[in-house]
């Protein structure tokens, strides 16, 4: 949880590392901004990412003026989730996330998401049933497109899930994880 200014900064920081824009002057970002396709639009995913993370601040210290910029950040959040599709809640992804595209990603507020996660769009990640226990992901975890983490379960550390897999038994670390269809492709072509 972010509650000081060094670790809203150590937070950023950490999220911006995979985020071309944010490792360029400002030069380059207006031109990138003015001139770019569609699919390198990564600024509005990035102020995403930026207005969660000041949202998760706000939330957690204390003052009038963090009460006011609290409800402004989450308003901003409101908003920003209508145009990319993210529904991430505050205070449930550790630093380091990586979303590469827009689409939709949703996650339960009760879910805790470790260090360093990848997400590509149509993941959902939360409970079966309401008021069951929700899914904890460790650190490093690389989650592909359209994927579901449904109920209590537990992902370890350094886990690879592949495109369109439904999870919903535990993963233990340095796993890859793969759908069964693919693996028979797979087998075939070998």
């Amino acid at each position: 949880m972010i509650s000081t200014k060094r670790e809203l900064r150590e937070f950023l920081k950490a999220d911006s590392k995979n985020f071309i824009t944010q490792r360029q002057t400002l030069l380059k970002r207006i031109k990138g901004f003015l001139f770019c396709n569609p699919i390198n639009d990564d600024y509005i995913i990035w102020n995403y990412i930026d207005t969660l993370r000041k949202a998760e601040y706000y939330i957690n210290t204390d003052g009038i003026l963090s009460k006011f910029l609290k409800i402004y950040y989450l308003h901003k959040l409101r908003n920003l989730a209508y145009k990319t599709g993210f529904q991430i809640p505050p205070n449930v992804v550790d630093m380091g996330i990586t979303i590469y595209h827009w689409g939709s990603i949703i996650i339960n507020q009760n879910c805790k998401i470790g260090k360093n996660v990848t997400l590509y769009p149509g993941v959902l990640i939360g409970w079966k049933s309401p008021n069951t226990p929700c899914p904890q992901i460790g650190d490093n975890v690389f989650i592909g497109a359209g994927t579901k983490v449904i109920g209590n379960v537990k992902i370890g550390d350094n886990v690879i899930i592949g495109q369109n897999c439904v999870i919903t038994k535990d993963i233990p670390d340095n796993t890859v994880v793969v759908t069964p269809k693919f693996r028979e492709i797979n087998k075939q072509s070998s």
